[in-house]
């Protein structure tokens, strides 16, 4: 197969990729023992281990959003991903109707906040379907990379309560080879559609479940949740507590932990990157600001005579410098969010992962 054909910027990432697979394993022998933090689809596990490594924390980075508690809802189209998201967050802010084709077309991200805390939801769309071509799971892999960096604490596996085909259980299937052996203990069943069950208890109909939900249970070692997405009042604000408490309980058991990989890494950085140049722009531009408006208001005080009117424009003056501070102070702030919402940096990542994609189908079987 000929390599596609890739622009120039892309140079140095092939080259990064290529470091990965042939140099860093040589170095790192002992970390490809290990199973992958997370696989980009098409990728042989062995390949994947090579070029991800063991999983280091992203402590390291100066990242403000240790605060944060950061959810992945992942799942087939269907599942009720999107309607559990708003319940989390108790308002509707992802569009969630009853349809057989995915309404959510984008990774999308969303916040509240749960005892003092924020809390970060990120609803997918049903890219782990099994009729989902691997390049555009690729695409939304990567936003969502974006939207949870430095790394998701959590990754709720939704599924619906009721039959579970075969079609389900490949859909199951990719989305725990996708994130890895490792991703296990950050992951949560999170099974929907509670309501279904009228007045049986759960676990009685665990006792006629299909062997697959069974067996999912035991692979989670009873780390799931039962949640109605539809409830309302007092049951919603108790599944809401049961579900962030099981998350906590995670976290705390991961020891703080949040889910991470070399990827994610890498994506953090980046972001830091961007993040620290698009803050040196917006210093250029407020330094910039604050010249211009001392030479006007210098160049008129030297023009007036009167000495109360020239301590009139300069404390016009000084009152229009500090709403330019506090402007770019307020940028300031953003500036990281400013950075996510820019093409530029989903294309950067994206090209990482579709370079890495291409080096390792070379090496398969």
């Amino acid at each position: 197969m000929a390599p596609p054909s890739l622009p120039v910027s892309s140079c140095l990432l092939f080259l990064t990729a290529l470091h990965y697979l042939l140099v860093q394993p040589c170095l790192q022998s002992k970390r490809r023992e290990q199973a992958p933090d997370f696989l980009v689809p098409g990728i042989q596990t062995t390949m994947a281990a090579q070029y991800l490594g063991e999983p280091r924390t992203s402590h390291g980075l100066a990242y403000l959003g240790d605060s944060q508690l950061r959810l992945v809802l992942v799942g087939k189209t269907g599942a009720g991903k999107s309607a559990t998201g708003n319940s989390i967050l108790r308002e509707k802010v992802f569009q969630s109707i009853s349809s057989p084709v995915s309404i959510t077309k984008h990774c999308e991200k969303r916040n509240g906040t749960w005892r003092g805390r924020e809390v970060v939801v990120v609803d997918t769309p049903g890219l782990f379907d099994t009729d989902i071509p691997d390049a555009e799971t690729l695409k939304e892999i990567t936003r969502c990379m974006l939207l949870t960096s430095p790394g998701p604490h959590a990754l709720l596996l939704v599924i619906p309560l009721g039959p579970y085909t075969l079609e389900d259980q490949k859909a199951t299937e990719k989305i725990l080879t996708m994130f890895g052996e490792r991703a296990r203990e950050h992951m949560i069943l999170l099974f929907t559609r509670k309501d279904d069950l009228g007045d049986m208890d759960f676990h009685d109909y665990l006792e006629h479940a299909p062997t697959a939900i069974q067996d999912l249970i035991c692979k989670f070692r009873d780390r799931y949740c039962v949640y109605n997405s539809k409830a309302t009042g007092a049951e919603q604000e108790n599944q809401r507590e049961q579900l962030l408490a099981l998350v906590q309980d995670v976290v705390d058991k991961c020891n703080g932990r949040y889910y991470t990989n070399s990827l994610y890494q890498k994506t953090e950085e980046e972001i830091q990157k961007q993040t620290q140049v698009l803050l040196e722009n917006y210093r250029a531009e407020l330094e910039k600001a604050k010249a211009q408006i001392k030479q006007e208001f210098e160049e008129e005080i030297r023009k007036l005579k009167d000495e109360l009117e020239q301590q009139k424009r300069k404390v016009q003056m000084e009152r229009q410098l500090a709403e330019r501070e506090a402007h770019w102070v307020s940028r300031q702030q953003t500036a990281r969010d400013d950075v996510l919402s820019q093409n530029e940096i989903l294309e950067t990542i994206f090209t990482l992962l579709r370079v890495a994609s291409f080096v390792f189908s070379l090496f398969r079987d």
